[in-house]
């Protein structure tokens, strides 16, 4: 049988999520995971760009998962081992305050994975890490802390039928892992989607058919 199991992600904590995304979500059913970092130099440098502590808490009482995305964004290839620890654990601190559950996915800023952070996450019960490689997520193959996505925005459209021609070619252990950024991305332009492309794409996945998930609710 084809796999029909689509992973939604979403970065940054950018407005939109809320104001746009979220009500996309709830007309179609459709799961997904929200990965946070709240840099205070994005707050500064785009005033009304970002989600405060009590929306992203909104988004979490609404049934979505929360994920960890650091607490300033950075590399985490260049940083040491108790930078890493900084990061997480301020992320986490900061979405206790909100009444947030700590995590349990997480998502390296920028995309790459960063081995010397992976070796960490655990200590933070995080179980799930999601890349920016272009793959498919198979259980019990896929290494779960170097879990690959396909990123879209207006320029890659291509990526999601990328995604969902590969996740076709198996069986139900399977899944299309999809990044969004904001729709749209006020901060970010070159991380852009369209409300209209993103409309579009869902209501391809709900008329197809597709089980569309958190990557917790998948990786259990």
């Amino acid at each position: 049988m084809a796999a029909k199991n689509v992973v939604l992600t979403f970065d940054d904590a950018c407005r939109s999520h809320l104001e746009f995304v979220v009500p996309v979500l709830q007309k179609y059913g459709f799961g997904a995971t929200f990965f946070i970092s709240v840099p205070e130099r994005w707050y500064t440098e785009f005033p009304g760009a970002f989600l405060s502590g009590e929306e992203i808490f909104e988004i979490h009482r609404l049934g979505f998962e929360i994920g960890n995305h650091t607490l300033n964004h950075p590399g985490l290839r260049e940083k040491c081992d108790a930078e890493c620890r900084f990061e997480l654990s301020s992320l986490n601190e900061f979405l206790a305050k909100y009444g947030i559950t700590a995590p349990v996915s997480f998502a390296y800023p920028g995309g790459p994975y960063a081995a010397n952070a992976a070796a960490i996450l655990p200590e933070f019960g995080l179980r799930f890490a999601r890349t920016t490689e272009h793959d498919i997520w198979i259980k019990d193959k896929t290494d779960p802390l170097q879990i690959p996505c396909f990123a879209i925005t207006d320029k890659d459209e291509a990526n999601f039928h990328q995604a969902l021609e590969l996740l076709n070619d198996g069986g139900d252990d399977r899944a299309a892992v999809i990044l969004y950024h904001g729709v749209p991305d006020e901060a970010h332009p070159w991380c852009n989607t369209s409300p209209e492309l993103f409309e579009k794409q869902m209501q391809y996945l709900k008329g197809n058919g597709y089980t569309v998930i958190s990557m917790a609710e998948f990786g259990r």
